[in-house]
């Protein structure tokens, strides 16, 4: 699986644009970091994006198996202690489940969420390679 996004940063303190080729968003940071605060930040985007795979991923479990789930709704919090060698980073996930689920399907619900391909990604190992654009 491959996913492109292309990004760009003008005079703007410090509004990115960021793209694929159907949509467009932006990213910026809090005015205590020189920021507008004019859309999230990117560890923001980075909680977004674990949120909205574990809602996806949580959702098409319980549809295929045709339980009665109305709405999930998640929390995160994420906490990074820059101090520590290697940086250590703690990200809490609260789910709530609105639905007619006994115990077993409670807990198997909270098992499949944690197979997100996001939180896989995340807990796996990662290589991030930059390199100058020709």
């Amino acid at each position: 699986m491959s996913t492109t996004l292309a990004g760009s940063i003008g005079l703007d303190h410090y509004r990115a644009t960021l793209q694929t080729p159907q949509h467009t968003w932006h990213a910026d940071e809090p005015p205590s970091q020189g920021g507008t605060d004019t859309a999230p930040s990117p560890a923001e985007l980075l909680l977004s994006a674990l949120a909205a795979c574990k809602l996806i991923t949580t959702r098409m479990y319980a549809d295929r198996k045709g339980w009665v789930l109305r709405r999930i709704s998640i929390e995160l919090e994420m906490n990074v202690d820059a101090a520590a060698k290697p940086v250590q980073t703690r990200i809490q996930c609260r789910l709530h489940f609105d639905g007619e689920l006994d115990a077993e399907q409670t807990e198997r619900l909270l098992a499949i969420a944690d197979k997100c391909p996001t939180h896989r990604i995340l807990t796996g190992e990662v290589a991030i390679e930059s390199s100058l654009a020709s």
